[in-house]
Order: C-alpha cells, then sequence, then structure tokens
C-alpha cells in the first residue's frame, strides 16, 4: 500500500507556534509584559500598549520602573535583587492592588498578578495587569453614598428627637436664667457687697451659671459633631471611653433618664479599636435607642450594655433589651433597606449600623433574649491598651 509521509520543517513549527502565541498574547484583554531578572522589558503586548500608551519601540529593553510611580519605583529594583538572593517572594503567585504610571504622567490603579516563567533560558516573571480605575471608583462612589446616608438617618434621627433635644439644652438656659436673676437680687440689696457672707453667695451663683452655660454648650457640642457631614477619619479610640460618651448622647432622648442604662464592660484589658469615632456612635446609638423603644410597656426597665474579648483579638459588644423581640418573620428581614416594625422612622437604622460594622471588619448581628427581648451583638477587631494608654497601642501597630 502507497502512502506519503509529509515531513514537518522544525523552523515552521518554531514559527508557527510563535505566531499562535503572539496571536494569543494580543488578542487578551489584560496587559501582559515580561521582564529579566534586572526587571528589563522583553515584552510588552497589545492591551499594555493601549493602557499604558507606550509603543513596543518605547518600552522594550527599557527598565519596568518607567511604569511605577513612587515609591514602588524606588522598592522595585530591591525587591527583585532580594528574590535572586533569597528566592522568598513576596508577590509572586499573589494579586495585588497597586498604582502604575501611564506614558502622559497619568497615576491609575491596577491589580497585579506576577508569575515565573519556569524552564527558561535566563530568568524572566511575566506581569498580568488590569486596570481596576472603574472598580476602584465604584467603591468609592458607594463609601461617599454610604457617607451621605449615614448623615441623613443622623439628622432624620435628630429630627425625631427634637423634643427630648430642646428639654435637654432647655433645662440648663432655665438655670442660667434663674441664678442670674438671682445675681441681680443680690447686686440690688443695700450694703450686699460689704457682706462677706453675700459675696461669697454672689460667688457660688455666678460659678452655677458658668458650669450650666458649660453643660448647655457641651450638648451642642455633641450634637453638632454627631450630625455634622465629614469624610471618614480612623483612630485608635478607647472603646470603653466612646460607649460613655454615647450614652451621654443618647440622654438627649428622656426616655432613656428613666431606664437607665446597666453597663458590664471589659476592662481587663481596656480595649483599643481603630475606628470612625462617629461611624460606631452611631451605630451603638441606634441600637440604644432601638432598645428603648422595644421597651415602651417596661419605662423602668434598664438597657444592658456588655463587651467582652474574644480570642484577644476582637471585641463584641452587646445592647440588650426586654422588650417585646423579633419574630421569625421579621428576623429574616431585620437588617433589609426601609424594612421596619416602627409606625414611623425610615427602615434604615439596622442596614447602616451593619454596612458601618462590616466596612470595619466586623459583623453585626441579632440574637432573642433570654427570657424576652433582643440582643443586638457586634465584633471588632480590638488591641488591648497598655498602660491605658492608646499612643503607645498605635506606636506598636507601626
Amino acid at each position: 500500500m502507497n502512502s506519503t509521509h509529509k515531513l514537518t520543517n522544525p523552523n515552521q513549527d518554531e514559527a508557527d507556534a510563535l505566531a499562535k502565541l503572539n496571536a494569543i498574547l494580543n488578542a487578551t484583554v489584560d496587559a501582559m509584559i515580561i521582564i529579566d531578572h534586572t526587571g528589563t522589558i522583553e515584552l510588552f503586548n497589545a492591551a499594555a500598549q493601549r493602557m499604558f500608551g507606550y509603543s513596543v519601540q518605547e518600552v522594550i529593553g527599557k527598565n519596568i520602573k518607567m511604569l511605577m510611580p513612587e515609591p514602588y519605583r524606588k522598592e522595585h529594583d530591591q525587591y527583585l535583587d532580594n528574590y535572586m538572593k533569597t528566592n522568598q517572594a513576596r508577590i509572586i503567585g499573589i494579586g495585588r492592588e497597586v498604582k502604575a504610571c501611564k506614558k502622559d504622567g497619568e497615576i491609575f490603579p491596577i491589580e497585579l498578578s506576577v508569575g515565573e516563567v519556569k524552564e527558561s533560558s535566563h530568568k524572566q516573571f511575566v506581569g498580568i495587569i488590569r486596570d481596576i480605575s472603574d472598580q476602584v471608583q465604584a467603591r468609592s462612589d458607594a463609601i461617599a453614598n454610604r457617607e451621605r446616608l449615614a448623615h441623613v438617618t443622623r439628622l432624620s434621627t435628630m429630627g425625631e428627637m427634637a423634643a427630648g433635644i430642646a428639654h435637654e439644652i432647655n433645662q440648663p438656659l432655665s438655670a442660667v436664667s434663674s441664678y442670674a436673676q438671682a445675681c441681680k437680687n443680690l447686686l440690688q440689696r443695700e450694703n450686699s457687697l460689704a457682706d462677706a457672707f453675700q459675696k461669697q453667695k454672689l460667688t457660688d451663683t455666678l460659678e452655677k451659671i458658668s458650669n450650666q452655660a458649660l453643660r448647655a454648650g457641651e450638648v451642642i457640642r455633641r450634637l453638632r459633631e454627631f450630625v455634622k457631614k465629614r469624610n471618614t477619619e480612623r483612630e485608635y479610640i478607647n472603646f470603653n471611653d466612646l460607649i460613655q460618651d454615647t450614652i451621654d448622647l443618647a440622654k438627649v432622648d428622656t426616655r432613656l433618664l428613666d431606664h437607665g442604662i446597666k453597663l458590664d464592660l471589659c476592662s481587663a484589658p481596656t480595649p483599643c479599636l481603630l475606628i470612625d469615632q462617629v461611624q460606631l456612635q452611631q451605630v451603638l446609638f441606634n441600637l440604644i435607642r432601638n432598645a428603648i423603644d422595644a421597651m415602651e410597656d417596661q419605662p423602668s426597665a434598664p438597657v444592658v450594655i456588655q463587651s467582652k474579648w474574644i480570642n484577644e483579638q476582637y471585641l463584641e459588644v452587646s445592647i440588650c433589651d426586654i422588650g417585646y423581640g423579633i419574630t421569625e418573620e421579621n428576623r429574616a428581614r431585620l437588617f433589609h433597606p426601609f424594612f421596619t416594625t416602627k409606625t414611623s422612622g425610615m427602615g434604615m437604622g439596622l442596614p447602616i449600623c451593619q454596612s458601618i460594622i462590616q466596612s470595619h471588619g466586623g459583623e453585626l448581628k441579632h440574637s432573642a433574649g433570654s427570657p424576652q427581648g433582643s440582643i443586638f451583638s457586634f465584633t471588632l477587631p480590638a488591641k488591648p491598651i497598655v498602660n491605658n494608654n492608646t499612643d503607645e497601642v498605635t506606636n506598636n501597630e507601626e
């Protein structure tokens, strides 16, 4: 039987394989760059040219640092040198977000994955790069929207509590008025300033005026700090102090004075949290008010606030009431936006609280109280305060 055997040309096979590889590299939507052990660019695909604005001729043979802004540019040679000496990789095989620099100088966020080219004639590394400008912008917009919604919710809460706020401020102002009138009467009395007793009485009364004016000013200051529009600012905070400050703020709801607060806070060691103070105050404030609302038929029952360490890495904070509780049906929708069991309200308090806690790396959950009521608890990453010094904690973190 006759048969024909077609011999292949090794050079042609290599050319075909190279053509296919180039087609694949240029068809991918992600930028692909290959460098040698010194950082010199050896391959720059079409997507990389579109992304960075350089032609192949402009980058081949140049150092990859030309595509990096500081501080990555300064660190890159050191990283390559350390890897060649120790073979210990910091980013190889691990994707991460970094910044890149285009030909026109624009700095933009990228997701970078780096791998080593095995069995090559020399050390080579391949980088796969994705422009994540849209994702980063969407994430930033989502955070901004959450901030705006949280601000609106704080304003709405203050609006609901207008009567309590007026009462809280009116008390010291009324006292100021009364003490001022008493001073006026003392001054009008004949020879009153010559009498040492009257002088002391006048001094004491003026001191009371000053204290009451400061009290009214402090109420206004706390309210302004709570409701003002602001950017997210995180700092290390003694969380026990934050709870106490929030209770002082919550007292503008006069119902809290009837219920009272029962505290059971961990203090060995005292927890220090890297948080946005106002956002966490908003969470505590909402949960305290929800507890008061749930106990409207039990005006003397206290709101219980507890905290405890979990695995010495997380703090769990619980706000407990013995109110009417939450049904199984409502529990499933508890953190859904615009769902509320109240006759008034936006139904955004708990969803915003959940969003704030999640953005801080924690979790907010609900459980039934025993024998009745509700427990809202959240966990947050925490560190112990050393010698009650938050600066020392901050320095240790750095």
